[in-house]
């Protein structure tokens, strides 16, 4: 079997939220034209049609793609059944999200194994095994999107999908007058959104983020109920976009960000509206605290820093390559 060169696959679901697409824009800026993006999810309306009539022959079809390329590392975005059949290699890296729970056995192909959440290691390291268990790997932001556009900045806003824990934050924060415009799922589709029309607006797309966050001044982010510790992407967007954010903590954010100086946190909903209230009224405090964590996200939480450090010592070039903010290149399979 003929194979192909190449310094990097990436294994990964094209996500609407764009984590896939971030991560494979950092590696192509690092590595241009030496990285395969190959879909662990139907990309496309071939790719549908395929997997609408044979999921399991579509899903196979993938493992066989991997094994037609000569690659010094492939990186998994998440584990998929039809890997398990993969021999174990040191190439092989997996960065687990959204609240991961592996079976016995079911990670021997991954020589090392991140999570994004370290509130689920315990889970990960039982079944990795200790001498394979990476630690954490942070949610990021990429400079060419996530990035401060000049707007109108006015009041509160957040963008998130729909979570019964998210529902509770946002029905605190308009009881208590202060109104926030959400973005995601919420439009049309919950009585939130029915009750309060004027408020709610359609999913962003990830291009769209920058624009979105230009015409407010702070950003609410509540954490979904699989969030245990640390932080979501959300975070790391916003520090990039450049506006003030108010969080909903979970213990191990000041691994990412500064509370009070980067970000402002609260605990409990009528705190939130408490502390939103007060940044909204202080724009000067808003904008140091978004300059400080844009200055941290841009130092510290880029989606290149992160690739080099999972990838670290399986493609030489890729510890030596310089950043750049283009586009994507590589081939997207």
């Amino acid at each position: 079997m003929s194979t192909r060169a190449v310094e990097v696959v990436l294994i990964a679901k094209p996500w609407r939220g764009g984590l896939a697409d971030y991560v494979f824009r950092a590696l192509d800026d690092l590595l241009p034209g030496r990285v395969v993006w190959l879909t662990s999810y139907p990309r496309g309306a071939a790719q549908w049609l395929g997997y609408r009539i044979d999921r399991a022959g579509w899903r196979r079809a993938r493992v066989r793609e991997l094994a037609g390329l000569n690659y010094r590392a492939a990186l998994f975005i998440n584990h998929r059944p039809e890997f398990e059949v993969l021999d174990p290699d040191e190439r092989h890296v997996l960065w687990l999200t959204d609240a991961p729970a592996p079976g016995p056995g079911t990670l021997r192909p991954y020589a090392r194994v991140f999570v994004s959440d370290p509130g689920y290691a315990a889970a990960v390291r039982a079944a990795a095994g200790p001498e394979r268990y990476a630690g954490e790997l942070a949610f990021a932001m990429h400079p060419a999107v996530h990035r401060p556009l000049s707007g109108p900045a006015r009041g509160l806003c957040t963008v998130a999908n729909r979570d019964p824990k998210r529902d509770a934050h946002l029905q605190a924060f308009f009881a208590a007058g202060l109104r926030p415009w959400v973005y995601g799922n919420y439009f049309l589709r919950h009585p939130l959104a029915l009750r309060r029309p004027g408020r709610f607006r359609p999913r962003v797309a990830p291009a769209r983020l920058a624009a979105v966050y230009a015409r407010h001044a702070v950003s609410l982010n509540v954490h979904a109920r699989v969030v245990r510790e640390g932080t979501n992407m959300r975070s790391f967007e916003c520090a990039g976009c450049g506006i003030a954010q108010l969080i909903e903590y979970r213990p191990g954010l000041e691994r990412q960000f500064e509370p009070g100086v980067e970000v402002e946190i609260y605990r409990e909903p009528a705190e939130g509206a408490e502390r939103a209230r007060a940044l909204l009224a202080d724009p000067r405090r808003a904008r140091a605290l978004a300059q400080r964590a844009a200055r941290r996200a841009c130092a510290e939480h880029t989606y290149h820093r992160r690739v080099r450090h999972a990838l670290a010592g399986l493609v030489p070039a890729l510890d030596t390559a310089a950043t750049a903010a283009g586009r994507p290149r590589g081939a997207v399979r």
